[in-house]
């Protein structure tokens, strides 16, 4: 502000001067000279006032569908300007977040915008932590071509990316002990406890469980008929991360090492049963994985929600919630870093 008035103030000391010159000497030149001094100003503020109606601004990352922790990525903030009116000096005010990792800061970039093109920034950004990165326009600062005052305008666009955590290979864990973590599920002839899938349907052959049979479909063909099952749940890995944060490393390490420990599962061919407490709908995250783009996809999803401050908030629940579960493959935080154990469900 001190800079405006200062400038503000030597302007009309200047114009003051140019105006006396003219008084005594009645000079055409300076009679020239004056008018321009007075149009100046009007000119310059008659600009800015219409670049601020006109000016748009658009942001988005050139990544196609996920970035990486510690690899850079790029997002594009662009300027429109439709008019032939320029800035020298218009300030973006841009706002960085990750919002699973409860950090944010903000940046100001002076920036020209060009008559009839605007300008398009490019932001290289390396993120510390995995989750989900926003960078968003909030305000901008148009400052007229004479540099007596700025105007602001609220744009409030924003771009998403989410940052999936970079796989490490030297994680530690016994492999037998997590096979005390598969969940190998019978079928049950209790209701709602089902957990595998019609793979087709054929004629009754001696030996057949009677809790197979299709009922209507027999009544309907006069013979009997078979549902022949296979189980969606043999085998599967059950791993039960806690969202919780007192510090951004700390979750970044269980996030880190989940990931790490399920891309190698699938990798063996291994399916995994991701299941982590959701404190946006209180109850838990189901989700199957058997394929990389499908870790990818859950973590995604995984960034929405909002993180914790109880250190086994996921594994208080899981007796209640899913008593079937004899035991599972629990990450969490120490204060020190992640640590990983097999579970059992008490």
């Amino acid at each position: 502000m001190a800079e405006y008035i200062v400038r503000i103030i030597g302007y009309g000391l200047l114009l003051f001067v140019n105006g006396m010159i003219y008084y005594f000497l009645h000079s055409q030149f300076y009679f020239l000279v004056l008018v321009l001094m007075v149009a100046g100003p009007i000119l310059s503020a008659m600009s800015v006032w219409v670049l601020r109606h006109y000016l748009q601004v658009e942001i988005h990352h050139a990544q196609d569908s996920y970035g990486v922790q510690g690899e850079t990525a790029y997002f594009t903030i662009q300027i429109k300007n439709p008019t032939w009116f320029v800035s020298l000096d218009t300030k973006l005010i841009v706002n960085v977040e990750n919002t699973l990792m409860e950090t944010i800061g903000q940046q100001v970039f002076s920036v020209p915008v060009h008559a009839g093109k605007g300008y398009t920034l490019t932001l290289p950004v390396v993120a510390t932590y995995p989750g989900l990165l926003k960078i968003s326009v909030s305000r901008v600062y148009i400052k007229d071509l004479m540099g007596f005052f700025r105007l602001k305008k609220n744009v409030e666009q924003t771009a998403e990316l989410s940052i999936l955590p970079r796989a490490v290979t030297d994680i530690a864990y016994e492999k037998t002990a997590l096979e005390q973590g598969m969940l190998e599920s019978e079928e049950s002839s209790k209701r709602g406890n089902d957990f595998s899938d019609v793979q087709e349907v054929r004629e009754y052959i001696p030996g057949d469980k009677l809790m197979s049979i299709h009922w209507k479909l027999s009544a309907k063909r006069d013979i009997l008929m078979v549902k022949d099952r296979v189980s969606m749940s043999d085998h599967q890995l059950v791993i039960v991360p806690e969202l919780f944060i007192d510090q951004p490393v700390n979750l970044a390490a269980i996030l880190t090492m989940t990931y790490s420990v399920i891309l190698e599962l699938i990798q063996e061919q291994t399916t995994v049963r991701l299941l982590y407490w959701s404190t946006n709908r209180y109850e838990y995250e189901d989700v199957r994985i058997d394929y990389k783009e499908e870790l990818d996809a859950a973590f995604a999803r995984l960034y929405y929600e909002k993180a914790y401050k109880n250190p086994s908030e996921a594994a208080d629940h899981m007796a209640l919630v899913h008593p079937e579960m004899h035991a599972y493959l629990h990450v969490f935080s120490d204060g020190q870093g992640a640590q990983m154990q097999v579970r059992e469900n008490e």
